[in-house]
């Protein structure tokens, strides 16, 4: 039963394109998962543990939040929405951690197994368009939410089962970089090494910024981890023509990085801007106006369409008709945690992600998957703002319990260390 759970669950981070229902609630099939997990938990242990400290942490976060309704900066449904979320999805995936005695790496290892076939997916979906197979292509007639299918100078832009391009390359990201490091180190964590490049060669048909930034990251991250001139040659290397390349040669990209700089530094007007530069740049400056308005502890979770909604007509023409584009989750993390929880939320996220960071001279295992979730983390800070797509509160459990995992293990350790030394003395 718990296997079956351990990939029921982790698989729902790969379908946050299936939505039964889309409104002010939007129903994903996740939901169903999570559900049935906790039924047939308290069938089983009759109670449900929980992390206090977290569950703390929430509780102040939520009745700052709570004041904040109050003083009519967001609305109560908002509020209870996110609430809702992030206990349904916190204590889901901490007790499937803890059923699995806080082996991180065997969940991890399933992810990694749906990876390669959602990265198979996604280049069947590449084939089936050079091919002209629609059906092997357009998936819109039984995934709700994914868009519609476009290319670029002839070749599609993958998205396998995501959403968008985008969503594929977030999701992708821990994948990402086991891939990269396997590749470049010529070994098999996880993976072999063709499945590595097949993960690498579906992110490359992707055509997304976001999903080039994960591979540059991972780069970056080996580089840091490694520190060896040749390593860091050779990635340094990679990471020059990969960004070249892909500026010059992809004019999605260049329209959008080149748009961006353009609008910041006022040279054309936000409203002539593209679809990703307007949306990611009008959230920016609502996010900007909300962190101004409560600079310590922000709106307050789950307030930034409230937010956008009350200062949206200062920044662009509400009448525009790419107003309210990615409205819900600020189209970035970094943008809807200033925004909803202000220097409170940058304070504790920043630190979450510093305290808990396994690098290679703190372990010889570990620190792949720490890393492999550090790049999700810097992927979501950049574009993805929805606390519970993508499977972000499964890796946040998940990248706190390797680090305690580690700690454990060190401790247990130096306790035999002591031991033998004492019966030598002896």
């Amino acid at each position: 039963m718990i296997k079956l759970f351990n990939y029921l669950l982790i698989s729902n981070i790969f379908t946050g394109a299936f939505v039964f229902y889309c409104g002010n609630f939007d129903f994903y099939i996740s939901y169903i998962f999570m559900s049935c997990f906790l039924l047939t938990y308290m069938i089983f242990y009759r109670k449900i543990n929980i992390n206090r400290f977290s569950f703390y942490v929430l509780m102040f976060i939520f009745i700052l939040s709570l004041v904040s309704v109050f003083q009519g900066n967001n609305s109560i449904f908002l509020l209870l929405k996110v609430m809702i979320g992030f206990i349904l999805n916190g204590v889901t995936y901490y007790l499937l951690i803890r059923l699995n005695d806080n082996k991180v790496d065997g969940l991890f290892r399933i992810y990694m197994q749906i990876a390669c076939l959602v990265a198979l997916i996604g280049i069947f979906q590449e084939i089936s368009y050079l091919i002209g197979f629609r059906g092997g292509y357009d998936y819109r007639s039984f995934i709700p939410r994914i868009v519609p299918p476009y290319a670029q100078s002839g070749i599609l832009r993958v998205t396998s089962i995501m959403q968008e391009p985008s969503h594929f390359g977030n999701v992708m990201a821990p994948a990402v970089f086991v891939s990269v490091l396997n590749i470049i180190r010529q070994e098999r964590h996880f993976i072999d090494i063709k499945m590595s490049f097949l993960i690498i060669i579906s992110i490359l048909l992707s055509f997304s910024l976001v999903a080039y930034i994960g591979i540059v990251i991972a780069l970056i991250l080996i580089m840091l981890n490694y520190k060896r001139i040749k390593l860091i040659c050779v990635s340094a290397i990679i990471l020059f023509i990969l960004m070249f390349t892909a500026y010059r040669c992809l004019p999605n990209i260049q329209l959008r990085v080149s748009q961006t700089v353009a609008v910041i530094n006022g040279k054309i007007p936000l409203e002539s801007a593209n679809l990703s530069t307007f949306a990611f740049c009008s959230n920016g400056l609502v996010a900007l106006k909300s962190f101004m308005s409560n600079p310590l502890f922000g709106a307050g979770l789950g307030s930034h369409p409230f937010s956008y909604d009350k200062y949206i007509s200062q920044i662009v023409n509400p009448d525009l008709n790419k107003v309210h584009i990615n409205r819900e989750d600020a189209s970035s993390m970094f943008l809807r945690i200033i925004s909803e929880t202000g220097l409170l939320g940058i304070f504790l996220f920043t630190f979450f992600i510093f305290r808990f960071y396994v690098s290679k001279k703190k372990d010889g295992y570990y620190w792949v998957i720490s890393n492999a979730i550090f790049c999700l983390f810097v992927l979501n800070l950049l574009r993805q703002g929805n606390y519970f797509y993508n499977g972000f509160i499964f890796f946040m459990w998940a990248y706190y319990f390797l680090n305690k995992n580690i700690i454990e293990s060190n401790a247990t350790k130096l306790m035999h260390k002591v031991e033998n030394t004492l019966l030598v003395k002896k």
